[in-house]
């Protein structure tokens, strides 16, 4: 059988498929370093995990393409009928080019995996939980999609049934995620019946078990199936091949309801210095980042200790509902622990709100308001305006030099006041613009 397997690898275009599947995706991957968003997928496992599956939606018609291709090789051949009077059974003869295929497309897939590992192993801290599963299931949608292309390319042997089958499953797969778009993309429902996911995770989420499960029967089903379509030898046998999808689909039923992306406890929980200084800490899934951390949300406390009631110890804030944010503590968007620019700027973003992170109460809230009341407020505690950071354009910038002149011009206590008040609004996710009380119309 070995040697089979050893001439079918050789021969067919099994081996085209895998490389080709490598080679799309870890051009994928790495096409957006070009863009500097290599972020959506190198901070974690989970995360490289999950964008692997994000790019099924044009490696899956590939493999699907290129199973039905495999199928036609016989006949291309013109040497079908000579074949068909072998004694052996026909399944014998076909099942290496279907072993083939499965081999060739999972090597292929995990070529992908091993390429971003280099670059996760680097960068990731808490490696995220389930992401081996995710990984096993995009290697059984990839094999169910191959396997799947024999099915019907033996049932279809045209010319065209290849092309057909590729660029009519990659435009239905497109098709897809603009159906697909939902309020709650914790709950894809149906959505999880196709082969890859339609959105990717933050690092403080996971794939649930279920919805990994789930997916497993109804791709694993689809995966029989096309076997044995491509394996029968009379037209009873063929029609019974809808039977393991049908039961897949029933096994899978249950995950259509599930939170398919949960929060990760694990993620979310902090790690925290120990060195006898003041408490700084971050989450597990930033657990790399504490360092750089320390000395910029040390000196925010030192800074922010002019205020009443000032906050000891730093922590990062997830944008997920976990706790309130209480008084004696400073907190800083992860956003901001990620795109930092330097110590000093990351000084200034834990200032802004006076140590309290960005909240919008509805949809009707000023957002540029809000952002302008705290930049004001990280100057008068940084003691100098602007603070460290990105340019703003002229017009904004304009502005908020006006803002701050105005601000100054109260007296110290007035203005110690309003940035004491700007805390307390953020506490409670209230208006900060309204609690600075400078601005437009205020």
């Amino acid at each position: 059988m070995s040697r089979i397997l050893g001439i079918e690898l050789r021969r067919s275009g099994a081996l085209l498929a895998g490389t080709a599947t490598a080679v799309i995706g870890v051009a994928g991957l790495y096409v957006l370093a070009l863009t500097g968003q290599t972020g959506l997928w190198d901070q974690q496992w989970n995360l490289l995990a999950v964008f692997q599956r994000i790019m099924l939606v044009v490696l899956w018609p590939l493999a699907l393409a290129a199973g039905a291709w495999q199928a036609g090789r016989d006949r291309r051949s013109r040497i079908e009928e000579l074949l068909g009077t072998t004694p052996a059974p026909g399944w014998r003869r076909l099942r290496p080019s279907a072993l083939a295929t499965a081999l060739c497309l999972t090597t292929g897939y995990l070529l992908v995996l091993v390429a971003g590992a280099v670059k996760v192993a680097t960068t990731a801290g808490y490696p995220g939980s389930g992401w081996q599963a995710v990984t096993a299931v995009g290697v059984l949608a990839l094999v169910a999609a191959g396997l799947l292309g024999l099915g019907l390319g033996r049932l279809l042997p045209y010319a065209y049934t290849p092309a057909v089958l590729g660029a009519g499953s990659l435009a239905c797969l497109l098709a897809a995620i603009e159906a697909t778009k939902l309020d709650d993309a914790t709950k894809p429902g149906w959505a999880l019946l196709l082969p890859y996911f339609t959105s990717t995770i933050s690092e403080f989420q996971a794939v649930g078990g279920a919805a990994s499960a789930g997916q497993a029967w109804w791709l694993g089903g689809l995966a029989v199936g096309g076997l044995v379509l491509y394996l029968a030898t009379n037209r009873l046998v063929r029609t019974l091949a809808v039977a393991p999808p049908a039961l897949g689909l029933l096994l899978a039923a249950p995950m259509l309801t599930v939170t398919a992306f949960p929060v990760d406890a694990a993620a979310v929980a902090e790690v925290c210095t120990t060195d006898g200084g003041p408490r700084v800490c971050v989450t597990a899934a930033h657990s790399r980042k504490l360092p750089m951390l320390v000395a910029p949300a040390r000196q925010a406390l030192r800074l922010l200790a002019k205020l009443p009631n000032a906050p000891t110890s730093v922590h990062e804030a997830v944008p997920v509902p976990t706790r309130p944010q209480p008084a004696s503590e400073a907190w800083l968007d992860a956003d901001n622990l990620s795109s930092a620019g330097g110590p000093a700027e990351l000084t200034a973003r834990i200032l802004a709100g006076a140590g309290t992170p960005l909240c919008l109460r509805n949809e009707d809230s000023d957002y540029l308001a809000v952002l302008r009341a705290r930049a004001v407020t990280a100057a008068w505690l940084y003691g100098s305006h602007p603070v460290p950071g990105p340019a703003l354009a002229p017009a904004e910038q304009a502005l908020r030099d006006t803002m701050w002149k105005a601000f100054i011009a109260q007296p110290e206590a007035e203005q110690q006041r309003r940035v004491a008040a700007v805390r307390a609004a953020g506490l409670d996710c209230g208006d900060q613009a309204a609690a600075l009380g400078i601005g437009a119309g205020r």
